[in-house]
């Protein structure tokens, strides 16, 4: 192969690399079948996010409502406007929204109520809406919702303000770093809290810490020898079976692969 054409399959590789990143991956905004707008449904109509995503604190996935339950709604609100009733519009955080021409993401005009109506499609033919997933978690690796909504996360943490955006869009890299450093930070904060309850943790080794930590308790004995007249009379019952202290597990040790990985 000649050092020209060596140079020219190398521009092109890279072209076709610059074209996939800028095209695919950079800002990825999917598509969706409907416009629907989390800012119109969770900000301007104040619907909280678990009516929508009603598993997100039972299961590992957040679930997305059905076309009935979207229809449960929309049978009865059809955003049907006259285009010249100024009553139509309304200002929200100092906007000025018109549902006959609402600038949708900010890239496209978009009637409320033609939306509906292929909402309302998808029902008539029993068909359901294949939304298009904008957050990917490789193979590999697992999210569970669940425990991160328990403990307290809010969605916008991963999700961005959603009360205020159209289309939510990533905004974190769901790599293994950004995950781990925050895992860290809450679970460091957990022995913190517990270590002014019971000082002696600090005492404990990485093993019994992680061990304590994947249980959900911890041996009296391991933090104290006195534990009957330390922990009280509570701990006195059951005399010939372990006395346990139990904790807070809902943060996982981090050092263990299969808190993330299958």
């Amino acid at each position: 192969m000649s050092k020209k054409l060596t140079i020219v399959t190398i521009l092109a590789l890279l072209a076709t690399v610059l074209i996939s990143y800028f095209a695919f991956f950079k800002d990825y905004e999917p598509h969706q079948p409907i416009a629907f707008s989390h800012k119109i449904h969770s900000g301007v109509n104040e619907i909280p996010c678990t009516y929508c995503h009603a598993y997100v604190g039972k299961s590992s996935q957040p679930g997305i409502p059905s076309v009935m339950e979207c229809m449960g709604c929309h049978k009865y609100v059809n955003a049907k406007y006259d285009p010249k009733d100024p009553k139509r519009i309304y200002e929200y955080n100092g906007e000025l929204i018109d549902p006959t021409n609402y600038l949708y993401d900010g890239r496209k005009r978009i009637n409320f109520e033609n939306e509906i109506k292929k909402l309302t499609g998808y029902w008539e033919r029993k068909e359901s809406i294949v939304w298009v997933n904008y957050h990917y978690v490789p193979e590999h690796a697992k999210f569970p919702h669940k425990p991160h909504i328990r403990y307290g996360l809010e969605c916008k943490t991963c999700h961005g303000d959603v009360e205020n955006i159209d289309q939510p869009r990533p905004i974190t890299t769901m790599q293994m770093g950004w995950c781990i450093s925050c895992h860290e930070e809450k679970l460091q904060k957990k022995f913190d809290d517990f270590e002014k309850i019971h000082p002696n943790i600090s005492k404990l080794s990485e093993h019994e810490k992680r061990n304590m930590s994947h249980t959900g308790r911890i041996q009296s004995r391991k933090l104290y020898k006195d534990f009957d007249r330390k922990l009280g009379d509570e701990h006195k019952l059951n005399k010939g079976k372990e006395k346990l202290i139990n904790i807070n597990k809902e943060v996982a040790w981090l050092k263990d692969c299969s808190t993330c990985h299958y």
